[in-house]
């Protein structure tokens, strides 16, 4: 299957898996035929991506970190306990339960099949952009934490981390947070306070208290020590932090956000790579930028000799060379026959991509 920006989609295509929202509901069913009414749906619903199929990789295909019905509910249950809570002082018993529940689920999830691709699609919605991008980012923390031999308990305790790394802003003005590009050195301030806000209220409870709440509290601290809200360094700074401040970092770099612009997954981990042991602990980097793909499978990208391919296979391990199916060159044109390249090999070192297409 070939992966697309629903904003490139035309009339014809067909999708080759099921669509869904960003809150884990069905858009639209595997096989269906795109007409007019599919593609606007796709954009008013805010779908990040999409999979075609393409008979020129019918073998190619991308499963999910975990399923988008489940990373749906972890989005929902943080919009409902945002939203149940908002300006209180405290959280319900019954909302961390649901955190405790779904974070639980994701981590048998991601231990019974891990075959899914750590990639995470970009975040187009501005107004759910903290639900969305929290779930994700939990999913990547756990994968992380696998990695590293980290138990069920500690995986889950982890997840709930991530999943609420922002509860804090229930506590800050709702007309602050609604004009993030607009603010006022006050209400910086304001914003750089949401890590203890969050400590706070999440260390009235068992399920999230010590370790869970100590990561949200430094989730924003940095390697060297210019982060905040204590200025934290190196190995002071939680090791769930430490992890959480990655995955934040990545998805956010892919995500629409305001003043800023989407970079491409490709860009993104250079930006970790380049941080690690400035922003980021650099073990924690190192091992990031080898599990999750530069371009992942069903990207099409253009390469440095003009040819135009799919990637075939992200080729985990060597970062920025994945294994590419050749589809057009210029003086060929269109391939009657694709061919794989393994960017990785000596004999192909010299071909380098250079742009993605219809994605970003």
């Amino acid at each position: 299957m070939r992966r697309i920006s629903p904003k490139y989609a035309k009339p014809e295509m067909v999708v080759e898996s099921p669509v869904y929202d960003n809150f884990g509901n069905i858009l639209l069913e595997a096989n269906t035929k795109l007409n007019k009414a599919c593609l606007e749906l796709l954009i008013n619903d805010e779908v990040a991506e999409i999979f075609l199929n393409d008979w020129r990789v019918t073998d190619v295909v991308v499963e999910p970190l975990i399923s988008p019905e489940l990373e749906g509910k972890a989005t929902q249950t943080l919009l409902r306990l945002i939203i149940e809570n908002q300006g209180k002082t405290s959280i319900t018993a019954s909302n961390v339960e649901q955190v405790l529940t779904t974070m639980n689920a994701v981590t048998q999830e991601l231990a019974l099949d891990s075959k899914g691709e750590a990639a995470v699609a970009g975040i187009v919605s501005q107004e759910n952009y903290m639900y969305i991008q929290s779930a994700k980012v939990a999913a990547l923390s756990i994968l992380m934490g696998k990695r590293l031999g980290y138990n069920t308990f500690d995986l889950t305790n982890l997840g709930m981390a991530a999943l609420l790394k922002d509860v804090g802003y229930i506590a800050i003005p709702q007309e602050i947070l609604q004009r993030p590009d607009l603010l006022a050195e006050k209400e910086l301030l304001k914003i750089r306070q949401h890590p203890t806000f969050g400590y706070e209220l999440l260390n009235q409870h068992d399920a999230t208290g010590g370790e869970v709440a100590n990561a949200v509290l430094q989730h924003h601290e940095r390697w060297n020590g210019t982060g905040y809200p204590h200025g934290l360094k190196g190995t002071d700074i939680s090791r769930f932090a430490q992890i959480i401040a990655i995955a934040d970092t990545y998805t956010a770099l892919l995500s629409k956000r305001p003043g800023r612009k989407i970079h491409t997954s490709c860009e993104a981990i250079e930006y970790i790579m380049a941080y690690g042991g400035v922003q980021f602990n650099p073990e924690l980097a190192e091992s990031f930028v080898r599990q999750v793909p530069c371009y992942p499978p069903g990207l099409t990208v253009k390469l440095n000799t003009k040819e135009i391919g799919i990637v075939s296979d992200p080729n985990l391990g060597f970062i920025g060379r994945p294994i590419t199916r050749i589809i057009y060159d210029e003086d060929q044109g269109k391939a009657k026959r694709p061919y794989d390249i393994d960017l990785s090999k000596a004999d192909y070192q010299h071909k380098l991509i250079t742009e993605v297409l219809d994605y970003y």
